[in-house]
């Protein structure tokens, strides 16, 4: 089976912000916008594997532990393993709203991953009904043996919350150069 993936990365904030100058209304509409198209490959801008999940659900004080490089999916009516090398983007959804629902991504105890984190113990908090887009569309982040686990916790109170990662499965290709003689 031949495969071809086509992916986007976007993420967009939009604004109206109005204020009154004496009897004048002064507006400030505008947007900032981040779009990224990728085609098929292993290349700069490019992606050839994503893995996605929704409606995963933590209890309060729970966590699990993705192995980037070996995540389970059902798809095409058979169960599939995507192993990555790079890791382009992650987008990570809270679905709950409750105020304690917050979600913890990084520092998962062993074989941590650090991506695009710091350190191995950093983490960064999703807070209730928010989103988080991480991405590195160029080159990525690396996974390497040893160094492949992506911990999600629910520090306070249960949650429940989508994830989509989309990366690479196959090295990128090295340019060589040649003279001639």
């Amino acid at each position: 089976m031949s495969t071809n993936l086509k992916s986007l990365i976007g993420a967009q904030l939009g604004w109206t912000w109005q204020d009154r100058d004496g009897m004048a209304t002064v507006t400030n509409s505008n947007r900032t916008v981040f779009r990224q198209d990728l085609q098929d490959g292993a290349e700069a801008n490019q992606a050839d594997a994503v893995w996605n999940s929704d409606n995963r659900v933590l209890a309060a004080g729970g966590s699990e532990t993705l192995e980037l490089d070996a995540l389970e999916k059902c798809l095409f009516g058979d169960t599939i393993y995507v192993s990555l090398l790079t890791v382009k983007a992650i987008l990570l959804v809270n679905r709950s709203t409750a105020d304690e629902a917050c979600l913890a991504l990084g520092g998962a105890p062993g074989d941590t991953w650090i991506g695009p984190f710091g350190a191995a113990s950093d983490t960064i908090r999703v807070m209730p009904g928010g989103a988080l887009l991480l991405a590195a569309p160029r080159a990525g982040w690396d996974v390497e043996v040893g160094a492949a686990d992506l911990r999600i916790a629910a520090p306070a109170g249960g949650v429940t919350y989508d994830i989509a990662i989309l990366g690479t499965t196959s090295a990128a290709s090295e340019s060589s150069s040649s003279s001639g003689t």
